[in-house]
């Protein structure tokens, strides 16, 4: 190519100038003349600066051969520069080109697979075609390890640790890096580049081959290819990452139906009783609960507050529901019921550190009420004849802490105006933007103003103070409470 542009060149000069030179390479062949020149033994011999070896100007002697000499080698010397440095820029746009076929090839057959191995079979392949390389590795980060998950050509135990310093480095400097190790008597050539997608570390690639040292040409091409498998290997983490996400909120959805279709669907009629029961999750799924229960001679109201929230809490809650009702059925006296409970959760529980707060209480008709409470945070009793309100006895550690507990019941005597609130403490250690807890103190003074009002007229007032109270700040535990009211 060269050689061709000199010849039009030195033609077009010859066209309006009349000094006579030739152009000559290394070897003595005659590149291009001007019409005119003849032979070389009364020229002046120049040598041009060229990045295509040695090429030689020979310029016949003039008066002014000075002057020409110069000019001529400061034209030519810039020919073959500008020359150069287009064939450099050809070079550059090939290798661009080729650039963007990985980057074609990469997304048009990976972007459309969404599992990792298939995705890395796919950059496999178009390493394959690119620089066959006898050996190749591509690590990817898993918990904060690079793991060399897959592999193809012969893998050795040096391979494999070669692979490891080499992609560590390569995502050091965040470039390729290029190595060689002698290797039975040959020459072992390596290469490894890093995968990213912005400023997430992906992994890297790494290759090897026997009695090859791998080119700079070949590491642009394969950071090129390992610059767009990170953005494909991040993208389809994300996908995973979205459809794992998407299993949970399913997952917790169906437990929050569950858990809501646990609780009693209405309010049972209980002679001489005014009741209210109200339940807020601080999350989808929450922890506390409360229900009824009735076997024809007696109706038993508990409340319970399950350690932590979401799936595992719904599962304890759930298991603790259907025991409570199943045992209440055999069994008479409402502290052994507890005990009895607690000896089959604790074999499920106890290595798992959960447990269950349950105040239960069981009301008869006579005017009294029975009670038991495993851990559970105090319930208020409010006395109408004297507007007395203490707050009343915990019998035991909660349930599924310890396997032998033991629980006693206490007996009150419930009569007209009389108010038992049982509550998680959600209500009382709700929070303001300050940090003060709303506490049992407010709460009671809260019943000794509403005393008069009616079992759910109270559970509003209740509420509304806690939300009041809280204000802004994001609600921490569940809120549940149960007032019984002697009517």
């Amino acid at each position: 190519m060269i050689e061709r542009v000199i010849k039009i060149y030195t033609d077009k000069f010859s066209q309006f100038s009349n000094t006579e030179f030739a152009v000559v390479d290394e070897k003595g062949k005659m590149i291009a003349r001007t019409k005119n020149f003849e032979n070389f033994e009364k020229s002046v011999k120049v040598e041009l600066n060229s990045n295509y070896g040695k090429i030689y100007l020979y310029i016949k002697g003039s008066s002014d051969v000075e002057r020409e000499v110069q000019l001529l080698k400061f034209l030519y010397t810039e020919l073959l520069n500008y020359e150069g440095y287009i064939e450099n820029l050809v070079q550059e746009l090939a290798h661009r080109q080729e650039e963007l076929g990985i980057v074609y090839d990469i997304i048009a057959k990976a972007s459309l697979v969404f599992d990792e191995s298939e995705i890395v079979k796919i950059i496999i392949d178009k390493i394959r075609s690119l620089i066959s390389p006898r050996a190749c590795v591509v690590g990817i980060f898993e918990s904060g390890r690079l793991n060399q998950k897959y592999t193809s050509g012969e893998i050795l135990r040096e391979t494999s640790e070669d692979a490891e310093k080499l992609i560590e480095k390569a995502i050091e400097t965040r470039n390729f890096v290029i190595s060689s190790v002698e290797y039975q008597g040959r020459v072992k050539g390596m290469l490894a580049v890093p995968m990213f997608s912005g400023a997430h570390q992906i992994g890297g690639i790494f290759v090897c081959d026997e009695g090859r040292n791998f080119e700079t040409a070949d590491a642009k091409l394969l950071l090129t290819l390992g610059n767009y498998a990170g953005i494909i290997l991040y993208r389809n983490k994300l996908i995973d990452e979205i459809k794992r996400t998407e299993a949970l909120k399913q997952e917790i959805e169906i437990a929050k139906r569950i858990q809501e279709n646990l609780l009693p669907k209405k309010i049972p009629e209980c002679e001489g009783l005014d009741v209210c029961a109200f339940i807020k999750p601080s999350s989808s799924v929450g922890g506390d609960y409360y229900d009824f229960i009735s076997n024809g001679k007696k109706n038993a109201f508990l409340v319970m507050d399950v350690s932590g929230h979401g799936i595992g809490a719904a599962l304890l809650l759930s298991s603790l529901r259907s025991v409570v009702r199943l045992m209440y059925e055999i069994t008479p006296d409402i502290s052994e019921l507890l005990s009895a409970i607690n000896r089959v959760i604790y074999k499920d529980t106890s290595e798992i550190g959960m447990y269950s707060t349950i105040f239960m209480c069981e009301y008869y008709p006579e005017g009294f009420f029975v009670y038991s409470n495993a851990g559970h945070v105090p319930p208020i009793l409010f006395k109408r004849d004297d507007g007395s309100m203490f707050e009343l006895e915990i019998h035991g550690s909660p349930i599924g802490l310890f396997d032998d507990e033991k629980y006693g019941s206490d007996r009150i005597e419930f009569s007209k105006g009389d108010i038992i609130v049982a509550f998680t403490d959600g209500v009382t250690e709700a929070r303001n933007s300050n940090g003060e807890f709303f506490g049992v103190e407010r709460l009671k003074n809260i019943i000794a103003q509403n005393f008069e009002k009616s079992s759910d007229e109270i559970c509003d007032v209740v509420v509304s103070e806690v939300m009041n109270f809280q204000k802004d700040v994001e609600q921490k535990d569940d809120i549940t409470l149960l007032i019984l009211k002697k009517i």
